[in-house]
């Protein structure tokens, strides 16, 4: 299956500031042409490493985190879980999964460890009726939503609007025109009928899904909810139904091959975007593995983690939560 098939026949770009129809998305790796945040067509690449001081988010920072490397990188990183985080990976069955969720979280830790000059795992947050996690304290204006699929992850952080990010992946599986004309307005049900195969019409569908997921989780809901919402059209969205009143500003986002991605948030406005690649590289050993920037190694002193045959193990060491 393409990493991303085209999803109409070409047509030429919107004029500058007007939010392209979901048939007229740019190619992988190139940011939707929202002209109040980038310029027309400018791209919005994966893969660029963050400054050694990021410093506040302009608008938001968004970070992707490759969640398949070498399982040794996982027992060292795992340290940097909580209790709740460490019981989860232990119950899993599947072991790549667990594995996944150990990386990610660790990487999730880190990176906002790095914003809020403290190591990863002293972070506390607390969740929402729905799940969704903020902060408490000193940095509650800290807004910040996650999200993994197979194996990527994406961060979205910033300050003071709360923020949702979506990541789907295109499951080859997927019924998407019975699920798209079961669930979603008729409008988008059509959309998808149109598309000229099947990859095209899931690719559309996962479009179309990670848009609204976008949308009620930076408010806190639920994609149920949210199913009903108008997204054709990323820009301003307005709710309806039991999301009547509520408002979001939406774009799409590059994504691996294979996935499609969104933001959205509660604000007026979304700013400019900073996109950075998380690097495994320093954890892979030497003098500075498991070292966060600044920071004194992440290993809590006397623990260890490791992956047996199925579950995650922990063995030996502090066992408290956070």
């Amino acid at each position: 299956m393409p990493a991303r098939p085209d999803l109409a026949p070409a047509a030429p770009p919107p004029p500058t500031g007007v939010p392209p129809p979901l048939g007229q998305a740019p190619p992988l790796g190139q940011a939707p042409p929202l002209g109040q945040t980038l310029p027309l067509g400018q791209p919005l690449p994966l893969g660029q490493p963050p400054p050694a001081d990021l410093g506040p988010p302009p608008g938001a920072d968004i970070w992707h985190i490759g969640l398949d490397v070498d399982p040794e990188v996982v027992d060292l990183v795992a340290t940097l879980l909580d209790a709740e985080e460490r019981r989860r990976a232990h119950h899993m069955r599947d072991r790549l999964a667990a594995q996944r969720y150990v990386l990610a979280h660790a990487a999730l830790r880190t990176v906002l460890g790095q914003y809020l000059g403290t190591s990863g795992y002293t972070l506390h947050w607390v969740r929402g009726p729905n799940g969704k996690p903020r902060f408490d304290g000193e940095w509650r204006r800290w807004q910040w939503s996650f999200s993994r699929s197979g194996g990527h992850a994406l961060l979205a952080v910033c300050l003071a609007d709360p923020v949702g990010v979506d990541l789907e992946q295109i499951a080859p599986a997927t019924s998407a025109l019975a699920l798209a004309t079961r669930f979603l307005p008729a409008d988008e049900a059509a959309t998808v009928a149109a598309q000229a195969d099947p990859a095209g019409r899931r690719a559309v569908y996962h479009r179309l899904l990670s848009r609204k997921e976008a949308c009620v989780k930076a408010s806190g809901g639920r994609l149920l909810d949210g199913l009903r919402l108008g997204v054709l059209m990323s820009g301003v969205v307005e709710g309806t139904g039991v999301l009547t009143g509520q408002r979001w500003v939406l774009r799409d986002l590059p994504a691996p091959p294979g996935y499609v991605a969104a933001l959205a948030t509660t604000g007026t406005r979304l700013g400019r975007l900073r996109m950075f690649e998380w690097d495994w590289r320093p954890w892979h050993g030497g003098e500075d593995a498991g070292r966060l920037p600044g920071e004194p190694p992440g290993r809590r002193p006397g623990e260890t983690y490791r992956f047996g045959h199925g579950s995650p193990v922990i063995a030996s060491g502090p066992r408290g939560s956070q």
